[in-house]
């Protein structure tokens, strides 16, 4: 009998190769594409197939369930978009409305699938409880009625108060998932970000030179500083769609500044900001801004600890 997990994919992308194609240089995915990787200081030449994934990223491990449900279910979204991303690229050309909306059930769901979501989803139930736990340790009385409500018994060794708030109030205490939690919640985001996604005002660039390039973590939000930044309240979302267009959705209708070489740096600067660890490109020198605002196309001169995010 035949092992059913010889056939299973294991290489699960969380970074679509029909997209990662968008950004070779033939707009293929046996494409070259160079990848920079800043945590290793590090770039060299790849492909689509090679590039974007982890071993069992999605793997359920729940019983009587297909092991790869989510990345079959990931594998379907990206046979729809992707002959439309093939078509947007060739013909250098900004989407259409109806486009638009398929195309932002695509972001959606791309932001919340790369492994920068995982922690940053982490961080934010673990703030939630954190501030549930205080409001039901302020005093004596609050814990016993959360006792009450949950059927913990008064004398139990987890209900004394004064050890459950120095816990609480420790370095010790903090918050861990387990792969189908951070799984679920990339859905259920992704399904709450698409309404935001499409009252947004859509502006499309487009470089006839294919100077855009692509992150790790390309769904880019910009907001207030020292504001916590949301898709409900950022003043700008950015996602390129391959190297010839980059998206720029407005939360107010604006006249988008004409595109240049500058600001064309500047946003690729942006995608670099954002990047959870690597970035993509069809040739090794793709243009950029240093933290002085000056245009390079030298990786090396890029260095994320020197700009204020």
């Amino acid at each position: 009998m035949t092992n059913s997990t010889e056939s299973e994919p294991r290489a699960h992308h969380y970074l679509p190769q029909c997209w990662l194609a968008g950004f070779t240089d033939t707009g293929e995915k046996d494409g070259r594409l160079w990848v920079t990787d800043f945590g290793r200081s590090k770039q060299w030449p790849s492909s689509p197939p090679n590039v974007g994934h982890s071993r069992d990223f999605y793997r359920i491990s729940e019983p009587n369930m297909d092991p790869v449900t989510v990345e079959k279910f990931y594998s379907k979204i990206e046979d729809k978009i992707a002959p439309l991303l093939k078509n947007l690229d060739r013909g250098k050309r900004a989407p259409t409305k109806h486009e638009i909306e398929s195309i932002c059930i695509f972001i959606a769901f791309q932001w919340s699938r790369v492994p920068a979501f995982r922690p940053k989803m982490l961080a934010i139930a673990h703030k939630i409880n954190r501030a549930n736990m205080a409001r039901a340790l302020r005093n004596q009385a609050s814990w016993k009625r959360v006792l009450k409500k949950l059927n913990v018994p008064f004398d139990s060794p987890e209900a004394d108060y004064d050890k459950m708030r120095d816990f609480v109030e420790s370095d010790q205490y903090f918050l861990s998932a387990d792969k189908e939690w951070y799984i679920q919640q990339g859905i259920e985001s992704a399904n709450m970000i698409v309404p935001p996604l499409l009252t947004r005002h859509w502006h499309a660039y487009v470089s006839q030179k294919g100077s855009f390039i692509a992150s790790d973590n390309p769904v880019a939000l910009e907001g207030e500083k020292g504001e916590m930044v949301g898709f409900a309240n950022a003043g700008v979302v950015i996602y390129p769609l391959s190297r010839h267009i980059l998206l720029c959705g407005t939360k107010l209708d604006m006249t988008p500044a004409p595109l240049s070489e500058l600001l064309i740096a500047r946003l690729n600067t942006l995608m670099m900001l954002k990047a959870h660890e690597q970035v993509f490109s069809w040739k090794p020198d793709f243009c950029f801004l240093d933290d002085s605002e000056h245009y390079q196309t030298e990786w090396k001169l890029f260095a994320k600890d020197r700009f204020s995010i």
